[in-house]
């Protein structure tokens, strides 16, 4: 059964800053009292921050490719690029 002020409740957009900071709240709450694992998470996240910083610089590196590439498509294309943009998806 739920609740009447459960359904009247309003709801509220909560930024991502303040769930990280409650996470690493809680993650230290509990290694405190005993849970084993705070290294493990803090060595994960810093292996998930470093692929993810390598997975961004790859990123950027295509995304200026894929703009040259364009650029020189264009160039040697010219006047056909009207005939087939109405193909183009």
């Amino acid at each position: 059964m739920v609740s009447s002020s459960a359904i009247c409740a309003k709801r509220v957009v909560v930024d991502s800053r303040v769930l990280n900071g409650q996470k690493v709240v809680v993650v230290r709450l509990y290694s405190e009292v005993g849970w084993n694992h705070y290294d493990t998470i803090k060595e994960l996240e810093k292996k998930r921050k470093e692929r993810a910083q390598i997975t961004y610089e790859m990123k950027k590196q295509l995304t200026k490719l894929r703009v040259k590439a364009e650029k020189v498509a264009e160039e040697k294309l010219g006047p056909q690029l009207e005939i087939i943009a109405p193909i183009k998806y």
